[in-house]
């Protein structure tokens, strides 16, 4: 082969070689580079995919978290009064204010299910925010709430062997809890959110005999006393200051005239001291897995291994018998002080005091007589 007009012949271009050693690492340097270059963009399009995929992913969650919680009402226990009946089930209502979740203001509902009302009636009920008018449902005529002595009277009160009620209270997760729906062991208590001095420690030893019980046969329950200001959203952050977990341990609040029945109910006193306090009854009912009190505790000076002690005796579980002894003692000497918590304690440390002296000065006594009758 060779060019026309010359005479020398040409190499075939797939035979064609670099000249020289620089040339041919410039050739394959650049071909590397090349190759490089192609696998960056590659691995650059697959991040952008898949921060894209990442992106649209958070956002799916966030619209359907938001879609659940649109679809979800919130359940607020309100207490109110009508000012004025406008159809068989609709009236204008005053209602209070509830902690956190909805202020006071005056609005229409429709009331469900239907009763006969009439202006200046009092009304509890849980809103629902989600129709127009406003529903209030599972409502009932009530006056408004007010702390005091148990009217026993009203109820039946409850007793050993007495079958826990059921009653629709609302817990930290703003779920309705029926109190006698539980098939275990389960321990119950009152308190308010803002006592300072009582309630704390009842609600730490729950929290640490909660420790010690298995959370498929046992429940805890706290059942506040100040159902005007412990709204579903207080108790929830009550509960979360405790570190309290929902599965084992139910902060418990309702609807103004179904927490004063269960008061009168459990014989529970709340007297108001100022705005903010209560003097209470401190009690603690143990309930076997038939739903039926099983005991009465009528102090909150009890350790938490010896209530834990108590409850797994009452599920059938082997326990501490040194612990349940400590738990009768205490609530025994308490009763016999009249539920005097402050007295029993003292009551039961002096008698703890004089059988101690007596065993020591007994057994000293027979230590001298073995020396004396040694000598």
């Amino acid at each position: 082969m060779s060019r026309p007009g010359h005479g020398f012949p040409l190499k075939p271009l797939a035979k064609l070689r670099p000249c020289n050693f620089a040339a041919s690492a410039l050739f394959r340097d650049n071909k590397v580079l090349k190759t490089t270059s192609c696998r960056a963009r590659k691995s650059c399009r697959f991040q952008q995919k898949a921060i894209s995929l990442t992106i649209l992913f958070i956002l799916f969650l966030f619209v359907a978290r938001n879609a659940s919680a649109a679809t979800q009402a919130q359940i607020i226990p309100v207490h109110g009064t009508v000012l004025a009946v406008t159809s068989k089930n609709t009236a204008i209502v005053r209602n209070e204010a509830v902690t956190g979740m909805l202020p006071s203001a005056t609005r229409a509902y429709r009331i469900e299910p239907q009763l006969i009302l009439s202006a200046g009636a009092g009304i509890d009920g849980f809103v629902d925010e989600r129709t127009r008018p406003w529903r209030l449902y599972d409502a009932a005529l009530a006056g408004p709430f007010v702390p005091g002595i148990p009217q026993t009277g009203k109820v039946i009160a409850l007793d050993i062997g007495s079958k826990l009620p059921h009653t629709q209270l609302v817990d930290q997760r703003e779920r309705l809890v029926d109190l006698a729906a539980f098939h275990g062991v389960s321990l119950t208590s009152f308190i308010f959110t803002r006592c300072r001095d009582e309630c704390p420690l009842i609600a730490a030893k729950f929290v640490e005999m909660k420790k010690q019980l298995d959370t498929s046969r046992f429940h805890l329950y706290l059942i506040t006393i100040d159902p005007m200001y412990d709204s579903p959203f207080v108790i929830a952050r009550y509960a979360r200051q405790f570190r309290m977990n929902p599965e084992s341990i139910s902060v418990l609040t309702g609807q103004p005239h179904d927490i004063a029945t269960l008061l009168d109910q459990f014989g529970i006193t709340s007297l108001q001291n100022g705005d903010a306090t209560f003097i209470h009854s401190d009690k603690v009912f143990l309930a076997s897995p038939e739903g039926r009190i099983a005991q009465i505790l009528q102090t909150a000076g009890f350790t938490p291994g010896s209530v834990a002690a108590q409850a797994q005796h009452l599920a059938g579980m082997a326990s501490s018998p040194f612990g349940r002894f400590q738990l009768w003692l205490v609530a025994g000497v308490t009763a016999l002080c009249g539920g005097n918590q402050f007295a029993g304690i003292v009551a039961l440390e002096t008698v703890l005091f004089l059988i101690i002296a007596g065993i020591s000065f007994v057994t000293l006594g027979w230590v001298v007589r073995k020396i004396w009758g040694n000598t």
